[in-house]
């Protein structure tokens, strides 16, 4: 069964470690399962998902696959059916942020020093970005594209060797760090080191929607309009000092 994958889910699976033992939370069909396999990046998947539907639909695609002896396929929410050590990486895609990092903190004592995990949030990606920060997730990598119309970000993080809740010690940092700190957390340090295409074009697009909606709001009376109007002005504040470092 040769699967073809879309640009955003291919990528996604390319950003797991080769040899790792996966677990991918939320399979659906099992189509990175099996991609995984065949491509030879994971020896033995874990495909789980909440839904019994598409994951009856899974263990057809892999016994149709021949993958079967390589795939276990589990009703799972979340990590509920996964043993602590059963996996290396995991793969936690096409759900919003909020539930991602709900599943996170129930899976966190399944994890050890080392262990992998792949995000793709459909929304709140900076709520899943300082969630790694404050519960000792090291953020390796990030990838982000616009597929059908609609921007994603792909993040690849590790557990450190400190463990869950490291947090700076020196509380006192200045005023530049705590700014970058929230610029890293909200539009993603690793893709701003990279000074990444996509990131530049969003970010121009936002500025524009923002500048738009600045200009409407200034000629409009009220309270509500002017608590607005100084987010915004913050908002483009902080999108232009971002630009700047692209």
């Amino acid at each position: 069964m040769n699967i073809k994958l879309s640009k955003r889910m291919k990528l996604i699976a390319d950003m797991v470690t080769p040899g790792k033992r996966v677990a991918d939370i939320g399979c659906d069909h099992g189509y990175v399962s099996i991609y995984l396999v065949e491509q030879k990046r994971s020896e033995h998947v874990i495909a789980m998902d909440v839904a019994k539907g598409p994951l009856e639909i899974a263990k057809k695609n892999i016994m149709s696959s021949g993958l079967s002896g390589k795939i276990d396929v589990r009703l799972s929410d979340g990590f509920d059916a996964l043993e602590a050590g059963e996996s290396d990486e995991v793969i936690i895609a096409g759900m919003g942020g909020n539930l991602i990092i709900d599943i996170l903190k129930r899976g966190l004592h399944k994890m050890s020093a080392g262990y992998e995990l792949v995000l793709s949030p459909q929304s709140d990606v900076p709520l899943v970005r300082s969630f790694l920060r404050e519960n000792g997730f090291v953020i390796k990598d990030e990838e982000m594209l616009v597929e059908d119309g609609k921007y994603y970000n792909i993040i690849k993080a590790e557990l450190s060797e400190m463990g869950v809740n490291t947090e700076t010690e020196n509380k006192e940092n200045d005023s530049a760090e705590d700014k970058q700190l929230i610029l890293n957390d909200t539009y993603g340090e690793k893709l701003i080191e990279k000074k990444h295409p996509v990131l530049k074009d969003y970010l121009e697009k936002q500025m524009e929607k923002y500048q738009g909606i600045f200009c409407r709001l200034s000629k409009s009376p009220g309270e509500g309009a002017v608590k607005r109007l100084s987010e915004i002005s913050s908002e483009l504040s902080d999108m232009e000092e971002v630009m700047k470092q692209l």
